[in-house]
């Protein structure tokens, strides 16, 4: 069964590395049934995929096209650069080394990017540019590889590094929204250079990761990079994991999370209204996640998801059409290999 408590993903991910593998000579067909999608799931930008089904995709295109670049870039990057580099940063003494070291061997091994560290004072910029941005016209590239390198170094070091801020040097795209849950911290656009930012103190901190432990990592990639991570400074996020972490039919209201953190529910209904959320926004996302992980077991009814989730089984129905574009039943069945949606 589908691990739950895992946030979904847009199929925006899905939709132009798919475009450009099959441009590259991919089969379409093996992507999609890899990544458990049909051709109409992947164009509804309404559709979500869990970080396992974008995980297979990417894995397979990069078996495939030989590039963990997904064929982005000004040359590839052969498949296996990335496990290179982290075996060497395992030997570090601490993530300033680590950092240092990664930032050297892709200048020196790469034709596609150039990456840049600098520290400020009491902050760190991490920059990154592509040789070719031409090549990467949606900017998959840059995000992916933020992405990549914030999570990696936070599973390096044993600590969830908070973001003073990402950069991206073009403009703010229609998926941006996605971005909230890849990099925590305030997110700019059009800025003269793509990077992110975080504070110089933990550059200090030591590396804690063997290379037995990377091993095992290295298994679980890129899925692992997918799985969305929660950091303490973000009430959304801490709400988010409470009602993730619930146990079925058991979801925690507003009151109850007020009286849990001593707080009152006008208190806790302000600082959401400060971070642009809602609590009703994020049990429905909650909702959404769940529902989606369940449905792709195919041992789990539609009616057994509904009650669940605390609802009846036409309301989850309304519900789940709302947030995806399709009933319960005509998603599970193009997951599955089934007929079309209609």
């Amino acid at each position: 069964m589908p691990d739950k408590n895992r946030a979904t993903i847009s199929t925006h991910f899905a939709r132009i590395a798919i475009a450009r593998a099959v441009t590259l000579g991919c089969d379409q067909g093996e992507l999609l049934k890899t990544a458990r999608l049909t051709v109409a799931l992947l164009a509804d930008d309404r559709t979500r995929i869990t970080p396992a089904q974008l995980g297979a995709l990417y894995r397979r295109i990069w078996q495939r096209l030989d590039d963990e670049l997904l064929g982005f870039g000004a040359a590839s990057h052969r498949h296996g650069m990335f496990a290179l580099m982290a075996r060497h940063t395992t030997r570090c003494a601490d993530l300033r080394e680590a950092l240092r070291y990664s930032v050297q061997f892709y200048n020196l091994m790469s034709s596609s990017l150039r990456w840049q560290l600098l520290e400020a004072g009491d902050r760190v910029e991490l920059n990154l540019n592509l040789l070719e941005p031409a090549r990467d016209p949606q900017h998959l590239v840059e995000e992916f590889m933020l992405l990549v390198w914030h999570r990696y170094f936070n599973w390096l070091i044993g600590v969830r590094m908070p973001l003073l801020e990402t950069c991206f040097r073009f403009a703010r795209p229609l998926h941006a929204p996605e971005h909230g849950f890849m990099f925590p911290g305030p997110v700019h656009y059009q800025a003269g250079i793509s990077g992110i930012r975080f504070p110089a103190h933990f550059l200090d901190q030591p590396v804690l990761r063997n290379r037995s432990e990377l091993r095992r990592y290295l298994q679980h990639l890129p899925d692992e990079w997918f799985i969305k991570q929660v950091f303490a400074h973000s009430l959304a996020d801490h709400i988010y994991q409470v009602l993730m972490d619930a146990q079925e039919r058991a979801f925690p209201d507003m009151r109850s999370l007020a009286a849990r953190w001593h707080i009152t529910t006008r208190t806790l209904h302000r600082h959401l209204q400060q971070e642009n959320n809602s609590f009703r926004q994020i049990r429905d996302q909650v909702r959404r996640d769940k529902a989606i992980g369940w449905l792709l077991d195919d041992n789990c009814q539609v009616g057994e998801v509904a009650r669940r989730l605390e609802l009846t089984e036409p309301a989850f129905s309304r519900a789940f059409k709302n947030w995806t574009g399709l009933t319960p039943l005509v998603y599970r069945r193009s997951r599955s290999g089934g007929q079309q949606p209609v």
